[in-house]
């Protein structure tokens, strides 16, 4: 696998390239740059498969690099971050809605393996291309753009290395299962039963989107097993074991310190709402409801 090696920093680079070949042996290393303008060149120069990019690079960002080599065209390289940035600061969180790899700094040897492991399975399966722009797009749209003009979608990683974009809107909740998670979408149940909720399965664990998603939209993490989006919930009942209405008639328990935690969230909200009036609540909302009563009548 043709890889090329991008780092500012000399130490780190010396570190990495020993663990590549002392436990990558499907790398091919054609080449290292030290720097924005260097890493150019060389990644023009070999045409590499695979590019371990350093995000904090001498005199910009990986993602100025990653900007220069998109607008002449596309982008046909795997790219796994290497990154300095506190877990949770935006840039790392914007890799992760886009679904790319990257790896936090002081780099392990054996997250290095797992995530040279994946690429290479990706590019011997010849997985979507088409795919692959759309994640780089998502990704430099969401870095180069203000708060309120980002993409409100997310890539998820599903089975067999596909990744789908979801909206944020469309998320009920997220739950846990063992080292993956369930994603409920809109939907309607009847007698409350999970399985009729559209979802699927995530192949990735709860924590990785729970924290990036409670801070960049409108989730709240009820429980260790459970994740969901605020704009879907009707009303929260604290003294009947710490229940959650949704629009879609699904009801959630939070834990009971996730409990007092959305509590204090919910009646700070209410209170909110009430103070600025308010109170009209959303088409969308009056028809989930009117739905739910409907299903209820007809006994569906």
């Amino acid at each position: 696998m043709r890889t090329v090696f991008v780092e500012d920093t000399e130490s780190h680079r010396n570190t990495i390239r020993q663990m590549l070949l002392e436990h990558c042996p499907q790398v091919q290393l054609v080449g290292e740059a030290d720097s924005l303008d260097s890493g150019y060149e060389l990644i023009k120069k070999e045409n590499p498969e695979l590019v371990l990019l350093d995000v904090e690079l001498y005199p910009g960002t990986a993602f100025d690099l990653l900007n220069r080599l998109q607008a002449e065209g596309e982008i046909n390289f795997e790219v796994i971050f290497l990154t300095g940035f506190a877990n949770f600061e935006y840039p790392v969180r914007a890799i992760q809605y886009a679904a790319l790899y990257f790896l936090m700094k002081p780099i392990d040897k054996d997250k290095l393996k797992e995530a040279i492991d994946r690429v290479e399975k990706k590019l011997a399966n010849q997985q979507n291309a088409a795919q692959y722009q759309e994640q780089i797009k998502q990704f430099l749209h969401n870095l180069t753009n203000p708060p309120e003009k980002r993409s409100n979608r997310i890539a998820f990683h599903r089975g067999g290395g596909t990744i789908d974009f979801v909206y944020v809107d469309d998320i009920v909740y997220c739950e846990a299962d063992r080292d993956v998670t369930k994603v409920f979408l809109k939907g309607y149940t009847q007698n409350d039963k999970q399985e009729d909720i559209p979802s699927f399965t995530a192949m990735r664990n709860l924590a990785s989107y729970a924290k990036p998603m409670e801070i960049d939209f409108n989730f709240f993490r009820i429980s260790d097993k459970q994740l969901v989006n605020i704009d879907h919930v009707i009303s929260y009942r604290h003294s009947n074991d710490f229940e959650l209405l949704l629009f879609n008639g699904r009801k959630l328990y939070a834990s009971r310190r996730g409990g007092q935690e959305f509590k204090q969230y919910w009646n700070k909200l209410s209170s909110s709402s009430s103070s600025n009036n308010k109170t009209e609540m959303t088409p969308e909302a009056e028809n989930n409801i009117l739905k739910m009563i409907l299903k209820k009548l007809l006994g569906k």
